[in-house]
């Protein structure tokens, strides 16, 4: 089943940093890996938007990154979803979410076979399961997933694919999540399935979430353990995303360059319920403060209060050297930053990577926040954002700290180990990839 899929381990275990790629990103991808600004080559690109990055796709194969192809079934087998950029993903229904009779091989609706060949022809080295949304009252279609992602497997294998790993995306709510229950049958519904990692896409949960939020999520990802497979949080960014891992729940996190760092279901069962998410305009993470801030905002504190660049600025030369240049291209700033604190924790033994996250990272992050309290000149809005800031990052050090000393020493999540994928001989692979 993974004849051609090497793991490569050394020294301490790796934190996987995975990059989805968007409809809107592809082009800001090649950019960033070009001008070195972007070291991390895990990425996962969408289904819907394959067949249109294939100069991306060809820059990836020629670095040797790990590709996830991302189904997009979970998008398309839900009212709110399923139009939209995920319609032009090659097994999408027309005007139509997904339905049972799309997930029963053999038939002509079925999307297992067109799912196992489009992977096949294209040489990808991963394929996310074709799994749905479990919330709000949709669970039944956990069974479905399960027998899904068995015949995708025999697919598979059928058409000689048994090189091509299969990762399984859970996505849950955070109630869900919570409900120890809810967490022991979803565990034994995974137990024998042959799949490699598992993804945790956990609606309400994200980059801004509390502190009690972290806490419970870490607890609650120790019962996963007992599947032995890595376990990678989805959608998920700052402080939170690097607390999973620093403290051995999972094996690695997702999001995008600037977007997918938190998710919410809201809408996709019952597309009334939707609502507009996110910052609206370019954003740039502010990790002193750990939140995104306008760029505008941003400008506008740095030269109201000129201490605030000393506190939130960018003083690496190897990085930006000054805010203009950390403002004038933020998605850099971020990912050059993102990667070295990825690396940092990696090459940290697992004994003290918890204690070294705390310390070195939420630690420093509440004292920048305690500095710009003493902000005499920033505008309202900015002071008002530093003190929530502020007292999310005093409560998020205090939780963690008691945390590191009830768990102890702890298992460690299976490490998430690169995958790297050789296409075989005959498959269509880069070779069967158009230029854009």
């Amino acid at each position: 089943m993974t004849g051609n899929v090497h793991y490569l381990h050394d020294g301490p275990r790796e934190i996987a940093n995975f990059t989805p790629v968007g409809i809107s990103e592809h082009r800001q991808v090649e950019h960033l890996l070009s001008s070195g600004a972007m070291s991390a080559m895990r990425f996962v690109i969408e289904a819907a938007n394959f067949k249109r990055r294939t100069s991306l796709i060809r820059t990836l194969r020629d670095e040797k990154a790990e590709v996830v192809l991302d189904s997009n079934v979970a998008e398309l087998g839900t009212k709110g979803r399923f139009l939209g950029a995920m319609r032009f993903a090659p097994w999408a229904a027309e005007n139509r979410p997904l339905g049972d009779d799309d997930f029963v091989v053999g038939t002509n609706r079925s999307i297992i076979e067109p799912i196992s060949r489009f992977a096949i022809d294209n040489g990808v080295g991963t394929v996310m399961a074709p799994t749905h949304y479990l919330g709000d009252g949709e669970d039944r279609w956990f069974r479905v997933d399960h027998e899904s992602c068995e015949a995708l497997r025999q697919e598979l294998d059928r058409r000689g694919g048994n090189n091509t790993a299969i990762d399984y995306p859970l996505i849950v709510t955070y109630a869900q999540l919570r409900d120890p229950d809810t967490r022991k049958n979803l565990v034994r519904g995974l137990q024998d399935l042959l799949f490699d990692f598992l993804w945790l896409r956990v609606s309400w949960f994200g980059a801004d979430a509390t502190a009690a939020g972290v806490e419970r999520y870490i607890q609650a990802l120790f019962d996963f353990h007992a599947l032995g497979k890595p376990i990678i949080t989805d959608h998920v960014s700052g402080l939170a995303s690097l607390a999973t891992s620093a403290f051995g729940a999972a094996s690695g996190f997702a999001h995008a360059i600037a977007g997918k760092e938190r998710f919410t279901a809201s809408g996709w069962v019952n597309p009334k319920a939707r609502k507009g998410q996110g910052l609206g305009g370019k954003t740039v993470y502010i990790p002193g403060l750990d939140r995104r801030m306008k760029i505008g905002d941003a400008r506008k504190l740095f030269e109201d209060a000129r201490t605030s660049r000393e506190i939130f600025g960018c003083p690496d030369k190897s990085c930006c050297g000054d805010t203009d240049k950390m403002l004038s291209n933020p998605e850099a700033h971020f990912m050059r930053q993102r990667t070295r604190q990825v690396n940092k924790l990696s090459n940290t033994p697992e004994s003290l990577r918890s204690e070294t996250f705390v310390t070195r990272h939420v630690e420093q992050a509440r004292r920048r926040a305690d500095r710009a309290m003493k902000l005499k000149k920033a505008d309202d809005n900015s002071k008002k954002m530093i003190s929530k800031s502020q007292r999310s990052l005093t409560r998020l050090e205090n939780v963690l700290v008691i945390l590191q000393e009830q768990l102890g020493p702890v298992e460690y999540a299976t490490a998430a180990g690169k995958r790297a994928f050789v296409p075989e001989v005959g498959a269509k692979g880069a070779e069967g990839l158009a230029h854009e």
